[in-house]
This record gives C-alpha cells, structure tokens and sequence, in this order.
C-alpha cells in the first residue's frame, strides 16, 4: 500500500474509533500482541511471529518496546527488506492497526446482530 493511501486510511479507522466512546475503549485496549499476530505477519511480511522479527533482526532486543532503542535507520532498512507493502516500522505499525481496526469492526458488528 502506497505511503499516501496507507495514511488516508489509517486516519479513517483512527477517527472511527476515537470518535465513538464504546470503540474507543476497545482501541485503548490494544497490545502488540494483537497487531503482530502471526496471521497479519505471514499476510504482510516475511516473519512468522514477534519473536521471528526480533531473532532475525540481529539487533540484540528481547521484544518490540525496545525497538525505540536501536537505530531506526536501520530498523527500516530491516522492516524494508522483510516486508512488502511498507517503508518503515511506523508504516507497518500503522498497517497492522488498521487490519486490527478492520477485524474489531466486523466484530462489533457481528455482536449487534
């Protein structure tokens, strides 16, 4: 998804859901868990699971928050060579989000039906 659509969307998903009280809590309750799951990982990139994209980086962290302390140029250049659709972590970041977004909706839906 090219950079422009990617944040076109990821601005109509985030304001559904800060916009709508009962949304909006499901959206605080959101972990990384639940972005990079293995589903969303296998459709979007290379890695299999969270542990599969820390293993394979080389940079030495145990998990996602540390991410913030290696060097992002770097980090891009990794996200890059194993994913398709994106440019960079936030990139992907936002991707999974709004995959997320997408399934709590149907969700929600399907709960009201």
């Amino acid at each position: 998804m090219d950079a422009k659509k990617l944040n076109k969307t990821y601005k109509y998903y985030t304001e559904l859901f800060t916009q709508d009280p009962e949304l909006l809590k499901i959206y605080n309750t959101v972990t990384f868990e639940n972005l990079f799951n293995p589903e969303f990982l296998q459709a979007h990139s290379k890695w299999t699971s969270q542990d599969d994209i820390l293993w394979r980086s080389g940079f030495g962290i145990m998990n996602l928050m540390e991410i913030e302390n290696v060097d992002m140029d770097k980090w891009n250049e990794y996200v890059r060579a194993n994913t398709d659709e994106v440019e960079s972590w936030y990139d992907f970041g936002k991707l999974a989000l709004i995959e997320w977004m997408k399934a709590k909706l149907e969700e929600n839906k399907k709960s009201k039906n």
